[in-house]
C-alpha cells in the first residue's frame, strides 16, 4: 500500500496548487467585473482610486500564477522520480 499512497499525495499536492491558480484567476476576473459595476454608477476620483486598489489586488493575485505553475512542473518530474523509486524499491 505504501507503494500507492505516495504518488497520490503527490497528486493531490499537484491538485490543490492547480485549485489556488484557478481560485486566484477567478477572484482577480471578479474584482475587475465587479469594479466594472460599481464604474456604471460611481465614476468620480474616489471611483479611480478604487480602480487602483483592484488593479494592485489584481496584480497580487497574478504574480503567484508563474511561481506556482512552476511548483506544479517540479512536482510532476518528482512525482515521476518517487514512482520510479517505488518500482526499484518496494517489490
Amino acid at each position: 500500500m505504501a507503494g500507492q499512497a505516495s504518488p497520490e499525495a503527490m497528486d493531490r499536492m499537484i491538485s490543490n496548487l492547480t485549485k489556488c491558480i484557478q481560485a486566484q484567476q477567478s477572484v482577480a476576473a471578479a474584482l475587475k467585473n465587479d469594479y466594472r459595476t460599481v464604474g456604471e454608477e460611481w465614476n468620480d476620483k474616489q471611483y479611480e482610486n478604487l480602480g487602483v486598489v483592484i488593479e494592485s489586488a489584481v496584480r497580487d493575485l497574478s504574480s503567484n500564477y508563474a511561481s506556482l505553475s512552476e511548483s506544479i512542473s517540479k512536482l510532476q518530474i518528482l512525482k515521476q522520480k518517487l514512482m520510479d523509486y517505488l518500482e526499484h524499491h518496494i517489490a
